[in-house]
């Protein structure tokens, strides 16, 4: 029946967003649109299918977690023809200039469905239930700034050297009329301030806030209405601290990030308990290799059965890739745990498969086909990277012990850092953060390659229509 309404909530979708170019909406379907926001069951269909949207291939549901973002990050031994281009950054290429654009063109059109209903929502205000104005708002906004947060960490410019001039498009309304590019400095105003009114309508109003998240899996608090359940797969209120955390840190205003960062570690539900746990070798044990009390914000993806280990599974390493970020006598479970090692009788080596996304039988019933876009183990390493010296270590001997290995002492910021991008391979192999952290720290050295990490392969060619507008 979901996934009826899921389709059903598509094809609305496309009143707002069938399109010549991008962005572009038709009269046709601008009538439409308006019969549409008439209820508050058409401002609920159009927000759900913007995650629906978010969790398709193209997007989160494999390109920008575990697929074509992580062959950037060197993270897959691959052999087709996609891959080896990825992973030699041969942008020219029009298998990869197809995927390329791919991005581009489905981030915003996610970003087009929830501009849809916040064109509209402002004027009907009076027509929402209880407090659901705010709370649809605020996911809206949310999945504005986290979508457009994603064009820019893709193909804007490497924070540490900004260019002058117009970059992209930070899109607010839908419209036939192209969207002209604006500097960095415009865009990331807009993004901070699309957060900021993001926080304001979910602070007080989100349900996360006054439930334990175990409360919210379940019908009793929504009384039966699921609408205001699972707030984890929502862009709920931590989450946008989360992201706020994420977008400081690549601002570089580490006061902001760290902030952010610790609101969410220190957050308790109204029982007193923790919100959000690292992961540890019991979750393991238990099937919960996705670390799902971890779980900030996910996408439930129907289709993880089929990450599969496979003859048909590109998603794969080698021994060399692995001891980039292991050594052999490890007792870290992210790599005891989450790796299957697989012999093959054709080539005579192993290849390692990563069980992460394995779908086992004992797995809790809320980890099943979780894909995570915002987890607690980052919060750690945002805070890490901006507090002192000692915070770092504090925060570094927590995680170590979570993950089952010996907690080691930062004596200076160079160690801390090089750690830090170690963690952020070891931490999010297959969830596609890797990439993003070589970029914001301007990394010429890229585990894997002996390509030199420059703005040539940190920053991706926009489609050749939109770099037309680049002033």
């Amino acid at each position: 029946m979901k996934q009826i309404n899921y389709i059903l909530i598509m094809l609305l979708l496309c009143c707002i967003t069938a399109c010549n170019d991008w962005l572009e909406v038709a009269p046709q379907a601008e009538k439409e649109e308006a019969e549409m926001f008439e209820k508050e069951v058409g401002f609920r269909n159009v927000l759900i299918g913007a995650y629906i949207r978010m969790k398709s291939n193209n997007l989160y549901g494999e390109d920008l977690t575990y697929g074509s973002i992580e062959m950037l990050a060197q993270h897959w031994t691959n052999t087709d023809d996609l891959g080896k281009y990825l992973k030699a950054y041969n942008y020219e290429q029009s298998v990869v200039e197809t995927k390329i654009n791919s991005f581009y063109g489905n981030l915003y059109k996610v970003i087009a469905d929830v501009n849809g209903l916040l064109n509209n929502i402002d004027a009907r205000k009076e027509m929402f239930e209880g407090n659901n104005f705010e709370i649809i708002k605020g996911e809206a906004l949310a999945i504005r700034a986290f979508c457009h947060f994603d064009v820019l960490r893709l193909f804007g410019p490497i924070p540490t050297n900004l260019p002058e001039g117009t970059i992209l498009p930070y899109v607010t309304t839908v419209s036939i009329v192209p969207n002209r590019l604006v500097s960095y400095n415009d865009f990331t105003t807009k993004l901070l301030a699309d957060l900021d009114e993001a926080e304001r309508c979910l602070e007080g109003n989100d349900p996360i806030l006054t439930a334990s998240i175990k409360e919210l899996s379940t019908l009793e608090v929504a009384q039966d209405d699921n609408f205001l359940c699972d707030r984890q797969m929502r862009m709920n209120y931590y989450a946008v601290c989360a992201l706020k955390a994420r977008v400081q840190l690549w601002l570089g205003n580490k006061n902001e990030a760290l902030k952010y960062a610790q609101k969410v570690i220190d957050a308790k539900d109204p029982n007193g308990n923790v919100m959000f746990r690292l992961g540890s070798a019991t979750d393991c044990a238990n099937g919960d290799l996705i670390f799902s009390s971890e779980h900030i914000f996910n996408l439930n993806v129907y289709n993880l059965s089929d990450f599969k280990i496979s003859a048909a599974n590109t998603f794969y390493t080698n021994s060399t890739a692995l001891k980039y970020f292991w050594a052999s006598e490890t007792t870290d479970i992210r790599r005891g745990k989450m790796w299957k090692e697989v012999y093959d009788n054709y080539w005579w080596t192993y290849y390692y498969y990563m069980t992460k996304y394995t779908q086992a039988t004992n797995m809790p019933v809320w980890a099943k086909n979780s894909i995570p876009l915002f987890r607690l183990a980052e919060m750690y390493l945002i805070a890490m990277e901006c507090g002192s010296i000692q915070n770092a270590n504090d925060l570094y001997k927590e995680v170590c012990i979570a993950r089952d290995i010996t907690p080691v002492t930062f004596g200076s910021t160079e160690e801390l850092s090089e750690t830090l991008i170690l963690e952020y391979n070891r931490e999010f192999y297959g969830e596609g953060q890797a990439f993003y952290a070589y970029k914001r720290l301007g990394r010429s050295k890229i585990f894997g390659t002996s390509t030199v990490g420059s703005a040539l392969i940190y920053v991706l060619p926009l489609p050749k229509a939109e770099s037309l507008y680049i002033q």
